[in-house]
């Protein structure tokens, strides 16, 4: 069986299972913090990752209609549209109607969204700046490749899946 950390059929090291289990305890805590944090910003899980890709979309200067947010998220129309719903009534997202296609709309993050997830990630930016100030910007820069093709690869992973 081919080794999925190195792309060789040797067993994987001591420090590629440390990796991979280091990775895995960063997953379970990322998930932990995150459904606190929702309990406490009174959010589903699922509200606060449709949120990111909206956010992520913007800052990349694309628009999100509710079929790109169902097809990135893997959410049926009606489950998008229970969640737009939610986070329409909290303040959260707003839909405009789209420039080019009059039967679609556009949903943008609110300022007071980008409020609450600064106040619900300060705290955990707080824990983690000492961490990555201990690291030159050439560290980092490797960590964020490493990191990026890590999603690359789950996200790969994800695909065939479906």
């Amino acid at each position: 069986m081919e080794n999925a950390t190195r792309g060789t059929a040797e067993p994987p090291s001591g420090e590629a299972i440390r990796l991979v289990r280091a990775l895995r305890a960063y997953i379970n805590e990322t998930e932990i913090y995150i459904g606190a944090a929702g309990r406490e910003a009174e959010m589903h899980r699922t509200d606060l990752t449709g949120l990111t890709v909206v956010m992520d979309r913007g800052n990349a200067g694309e628009s999100t209609t509710p079929g790109q947010l169902s097809t990135a998220m893997r959410l049926s129309a009606p489950a998008t549209s229970a969640m737009l719903d939610r986070l329409e009534r909290l303040g959260h997202v707003v839909r405009h109607p789209h420039p080019s296609d009059r039967r679609s709309v556009v949903v943008e993050i609110t300022d007071h969204a980008r409020e609450v997830g600064n106040a619900m990630f300060g705290r955990l930016a707080a824990h983690l700046a000492p961490v990555m100030g201990q690291r030159s910007e050439a560290e980092l820069a490797d960590i964020a490749n490493f990191v990026e093709q890590v999603v690359d690869a789950t996200r790969a992973a994800s695909d065939e899946i479906r």
